[in-house]
């Protein structure tokens, strides 16, 4: 015996209720053989209710449970996340789910929840099989070929029915939803493998002479990036749009998911089918990140990339801790990224062709990564709202945090009396916020006057609602729009002079 070991334990600590920067990560992954459940998360299960009494779930098996993360080690000694199933065989290839967590620790990210509802299904698995897997993420979502229904049974009275994405109800806490698996679950089956033809020469006989060597052989990856056709896209959008319908907008408006587009099919064009799939799902809960990335953990997975979600939730994380949430993470720096797929063109980015023609640009739809002299950053950070005064990530943000405090207000004045003295104190708790966020440069104009308005009296609540104990406030506020880029236009005479023509054309 060489030394004793102390592993130190400490208890799993309450997150601020006013928190930004937490996410949670719903998908697939296997537990690691022979791992322990630590005394501090079995007494935060307990206490939760999953260990014991009427809602008691397996927690050895960690199986449709919310587990705290607050270190990549501690999700790396739960979780088996880099092997996966072949043909029948082990082998020593990446998850999504565990790509996608790796990623938001190493951009930055503090504590996510994750929720394992199952193993990973065989690499080579049909989509057919994937697709019957689908009410494990999204419970009463059924797949019986060729009709997938879509549709959410989870609802937040009955705990009973929490799985997978339903989860999220009870874990107020949660800033931001991803789900890894998601578009290699919907992706189309993979086309055969294109490959090189040799070549086609007569036999004869040669002296004995030097001659050029062949050229060397191409390596063919084994499995292929998932890709969508147009029926696999229709599927990820319904699924998307269920998500943040059913369980964002009608009952969780402080989270928001965060969605990987989908690699299209060859042969169809990247910007259509990217915009397309916005436009369908348009809702300020929603950001949707594109290009894929190559990371150091991509080169265990399909096509050696890895979707991006992972990696924009760790960056939105690192941006609330840094800088306040309500900040525009454009301009970030992208860590632990050597390439990206596919490579987007300026043209591309800003809707911009050399022809004149310009469709709608992806930067005013899609958190987009690209290459800039800085290196590889973000360069748009925005929802798929369709008003445009929302659609900046920093702003929507800003509504969640003014929500957030709002429920936290409303939880502590609950059982007060209806009166002069309780319309007070809410006025003058949200003002304490409203003026904190506005010194942070949260909302413009030189004065809180200008900032932000809050009214709590008779001329908000009918007597009705006095009587009926409901309590309305009016806040009105005025956020600090992101400026991402100033585009000028610069002319040079002939005698060197520099002057600013026009505006760049729109």
């Amino acid at each position: 015996m060489k030394g004793l070991l102390f592993d130190e334990q400490p208890a799993i600590a309450t997150s601020a209720p006013t928190r930004m920067d937490i996410a949670c990560f719903i998908g697939f992954v296997r537990v690691r053989p022979g791992t322990t459940i630590s005394a501090p998360l079995f007494r935060w299960l307990d206490e939760r209710g999953w260990a014991s009494g009427p809602y008691r779930r397996s927690i050895e098996a960690l199986l449709d449970i919310p587990i705290p993360i607050e270190t990549w080690e501690s999700f790396d000694a739960l979780f088996d996340w880099n092997h996966r199933t072949l043909h029948g065989d082990d082998h020593a290839l990446a998850t999504d789910l565990g790509a996608a967590v790796r990623s938001f620790f190493i951009q930055g990210g503090r504590k996510c929840y994750v929720v394992r509802v199952g193993d990973p299904w065989p690499l080579s698995a049909p989509r057919t099989e994937r697709l019957a897997l689908l009410d494990r993420l999204l419970p009463g979502s059924s797949f019986r070929e060729p009709n997938l229904t879509v549709s959410m049974t989870s609802t937040p009275e009955d705990r009973h029915s929490w799985h997978g994405v339903g989860h999220l109800f009870g874990l107020p806490d949660v800033s931001f939803v991803c789900l890894p698996d998601l578009p290699a679950m919907v992706a189309s089956d993979p086309l055969p493998l294109a490959l090189p033809t040799p070549p086609s020469t007569e036999e004869h006989f040669v002296e004995c002479s030097d001659v050029p060597l062949p050229p060397p052989d191409t390596p063919v990856p084994r499995f292929t990036a998932p890709c969508c056709d147009r029926t696999a896209f229709a599927d990820w959008a319904s699924i998307v749009e269920t998500i943040v319908q059913q369980v964002l907008v009608r009952h969780l408006r402080e989270m928001e998911l965060i969605a990987a587009v989908p690699l299209p099919r060859p042969g169809l064009t990247v910007d259509a089918k990217v915009i397309t799939a916005s436009r369908q799902i348009a809702s300020p809960f929603l950001q949707l990140a594109f290009p894929w990335c190559r990371t150091a953990t991509a080169s265990r997975l399909p096509g050696g990339v890895e979707s991006p979600d992972g990696i924009l939730a760790g960056i939105l994380a690192r941006n609330a801790l840094r800088h306040g949430t309500f900040r525009s993470a454009a301009n970030q720096t992208v860590i632990d990224v050597a390439g990206l797929m596919p490579e987007l063109s300026k043209e591309t980015i800003s809707g911009r062709s050399a022809d004149g023609d310009r469709p709608l640009p992806l930067e005013e739809w899609i958190s987009l990564f690209a290459q800039t002299p800085s290196g590889l950053q973000v360069v748009s950070d925005v929802t798929t709202s369709p008003n445009r005064y929302d659609r900046p990530g920093g702003v929507s943000r800003l509504f969640a945090v003014i929500r957030r405090v709002a429920r936290e207000v409303g939880e502590e004045l609950l059982f007060d009396v209806s009166s002069e003295r309780l319309w007070m104190r809410l006025r003058e708790a949200m003002d304490t916020v409203l003026f904190a966020i506005w010194q942070a440069g949260g909302l413009r104009g030189r004065t809180p006057a200008q900032a932000f308005h809050v009214r709590c009296d008779r001329s908000t609540m009918s007597q009705q609602d006095i009587d009926q104990g409901r309590l309305i406030a009016y806040v009105q506020f005025a956020p600090a729009l992101p400026i991402d880029t100033i585009a000028v236009l610069l002319a040079v005479d002939e005698g060197g002079a520099v002057s600013i023509v026009s505006p760049p054309p729109e």
